[in-house]
């Protein structure tokens, strides 16, 4: 008995659902309404479709999504469409998300006349593989559908590579080829595959414990230990060697931050106070799922005999390499080993002895002994006020820097694109985070530049009825962009007067058009505030609890207050300041 003809649509949607994803994110567009369409007449269908503000909002919230839900998928339309997506899908290459970029791409007749008679169809610019070419840079496996005979086979090609490797890929579909019929699924999707070579593994596990033999150790835990889950098997680890672990700034809340062997984040010399001077005398630093970007670093030079960096691909030791090792079974294989060797925790710090000034910069106090509101006073509240309802988003730049000190008691609960480092991030990828993990609520920390770069997904989360709490962190300037060219303005009484006058203030590019962010609530909805001091972010603080809407806190911070965890920059010369021969440094 032959089986039931159904359209390519519906096949993808099938393979959608059993993949477990309920939303769709992306902007309708004619070439993808077949598609839209399918979904949309299936009243039992599983998927929410999400129209989006536009696409770069679309693509950060698909990724977010993917971060919480373990795959996602963002559909779009050709050329002005995908290219404006490109950004988004190229974070999540980056920081690897599985995430599905579906493309609908105009008909076969169009491209016929395109390559007949020159004739351009809406979006398209003459040639036929201008977007899938594109996307192969920042995708593990792209496919063109242009009949229904093999769209089953690609549409699966495409899924098992996202599944296997974690990572984005590409899908692009001829709008007439979505109505066409083929065979439906008959097959399951291949489930990822963690293990690697063993032995290999084993041989690593080995030479770690040896190098670890009468040293103090501690753990240093990256990203790839969600992005692969082996949450259970880094806490076997630390648990049985009673030994104490910092994480990455991306591998920020891989667990629960409340674990008595949690001791912070290290982030190089960017690191919150304390934790970069107690890691680094650490005598074997062991990396589980760390990368080893510059930003997660901060001038930290990991390339030492005593530092081992392990990974979903291999494990470096020393000057050694060991190749073809799964994450996961190194491990497992290294708890077994350090049980045979003599080796001692390190003990990083006794956080009850620490100051109660530990999370406050030098600079945070006025005359009368009360704190102001700068990025250190105001993190250091908000400390506080997160807990296990909350999932933190924090965007790039200072509120970064200023995020990581925030003590997360939920597994995954801080989110950060902490690599591709994309600003404006943090917003639009609350709603992803909303519409997968809708039991929690979204805290987004987001400097006034970043905002201005995707507020508009504001209006999506309204539109969804969610209830996220946004913090603009105002400065009236682009800090990050300023501290990295030329830190002068923020030195304080130790700024540097040059002959150059540019060099002594902020750059005129770097200030921002201020906004009244609290008002953008009359065109999106919402509430909003605006602070000034301690004592009104106080009062906000606490009617957010009892507020069920979006709402919108607009934070005013000087101009020239930074992190302490960046303080170390005004330390070194800027790239720019090398263009005054009389400069120096107190």
């Amino acid at each position: 008995m032959s089986q039931k003809k159904i359209s390519v649509a519906k096949y993808l949607q099938i393979r959608l659902e059993q993949l477990g994803l309920t939303h769709l994110f992306g902007i309708a567009g004619n070439y993808t309404a077949p598609f839209l369409n399918t979904i949309q007449e299936d009243k039992n269908a599983k998927i929410k479709i999400v129209n989006d503000t536009n696409e770069i909002n679309a693509g950060h919230c698909t990724d977010a999504y993917a971060r919480q839900n373990g795959f996602a998928a963002v559909a779009v339309t050709y050329g002005v469409g995908a290219f404006t997506l490109l950004n988004s899908v190229a974070g999540s290459y980056v920081e690897h998300c599985p995430v599905l970029v579906i493309n609908g791409a105009p008909t076969n007749k169009d491209q016929q006349r395109s390559l007949v008679q020159g004739m351009l169809a809406s979006h398209m610019t003459g040639d036929m593989y201008s977007n899938i070419n594109v996307f192969r840079n920042v995708t593990v496996a792209a496919e063109q559908v242009t009949g229904s005979s093999d769209a089953p086979y690609k549409i699966d090609s495409v899924l098992n590579a996202c599944i296997l490797y974690g990572r984005p890929v590409y899908l692009e579909v001829f709008e007439d080829v979505w109505r066409m019929e083929c065979n439906p699924p008959d097959a399951p999707l291949v489930e990822r595959e963690s293990s690697k070579c063993q032995s290999s593994a084993r041989i690593a596990a080995k030479r770690v414990a040896a190098l670890a033999k009468g040293k103090e150790i501690i753990f240093w835990g990256g990203i790839e230990i969600q992005r692969y889950g082996i949450q259970k098997e880094f806490l076997d680890l630390i648990e049985t060697t009673d030994t104490e672990f910092v994480t990455s700034i991306l591998g920020k809340s891989i667990v629960s931050e409340n674990h008595p062997k949690f001791k912070g984040v290290f982030n190089g010399k960017a690191s919150p106070i304390d934790v970069y001077d107690q890691f680094k005398d650490a005598g074997l630093k062991i990396g589980l799922g760390v990368w080893t970007t510059g930003k997660n670093l901060g001038g930290f030079d990991v390339w030492q005999e005593n530092t081992v960096l392990a990974n979903h691909s291999g494990v470096r030791i020393g000057a050694s390499y060991v190749a073809n090792v799964s994450l996961r079974d190194f491990i497992i294989f290294l708890k077994e080993e350090l049980t045979k060797v003599n080796f001692s925790a390190y003990e990083m710090y006794d956080e009850e002895k620490l100051p109660e000034s530990f999370f406050l910069a030098d600079n945070t106090m006025l005359k009368k002994g009360k704190p102001e509101l700068t990025y250190d006073s105001f993190f250091n509240r908000i400390n506080s006020f997160i807990d296990e309802r909350h999932i933190v988003v924090a965007d790039a730049g200072f509120p970064l820097l200023g995020a990581q000190g925030i003590r997360i008691a939920e597994p995954n609960g801080f989110v950060a694109q902490a690599s591709w480092l994309s600003i404006g991030y943090s917003v639009p990828a609350a709603t992803g985070i909303k519409c997968a993990r809708p039991d929690k609520r979204a805290v987004v920390f987001v400097g006034d530049g970043a905002f201005q770069e995707t507020c508009q997904a504001i209006s999506t989360q309204n539109k969804l009825k969610h209830d996220t709490i946004v913090f603009v962190l105002d400065n009236g300037i682009y800090g990050i962009e300023q501290m990295l060219v030329n830190p002068n303005p923020f030195r304080g009484a130790k700024k540097v007067e040059y002959s150059i006058p540019d060099l002594n203030s902020v750059y005129d590019y770097n200030e921002m058009h201020r906004w009244k962010y609290a008002k953008l609530v009359d065109v999106f909805g919402g509430k909003g505030f605006e602070v000034s001091s301690l004592d009104e972010l106080e009062e906000v603080l606490k009617q957010l609890d009892n507020i069920k809407e979006n709402t919108i806190v607009h934070v005013n911070i000087p101009k020239t207050s930074i992190p302490e965890a960046i303080a170390y920059k005004t330390k070194e010369p800027g790239e720019d300041e090398f263009l005054d021969k009389d400069w120096s440094l107190c």
